[in-house]
């Protein structure tokens, strides 16, 4: 709720917000989605839909206007091989 909050702060305050999260913040938050992937790897709830519809239903809550712009970068990351550029890319996607 603190961060719905949050969201609700920065948009009113400053007309928009940039929220980022991590995938692996999906088994903290919600139920995990059970088994493993085919290397083994333990399967996690794709967290990133579900916040992106929770702001959206605490906004229709608040009867607060919103538009939601959701870029899921994991397979732009995972698309290509790794190299120097990815932790500069990453390190831009994090501010």
């Amino acid at each position: 709720d603190k961060v719905l909050d949050h969201c609700v702060e920065l948009v009113s305050t400053s007309g928009s917000a940039v929220v980022v999260i991590a995938e692996g913040c999906g088994d903290t938050l919600m139920q995990s989605a059970g088994g493993t992937d085919e290397g083994g790897n333990k399967k996690i709830s794709d967290v990133g839909p579900w916040l992106k519809d929770s702001i959206v239903n605490h906004f229709k809550t608040l009867k607060l206007p919103i538009t939601i712009k959701y870029v899921d970068p994991t397979y732009q990351v995972r698309a290509v091989p790794a190299n120097p550029n990815d932790s500069i890319y990453c390190s831009e996607l994090a501010q």
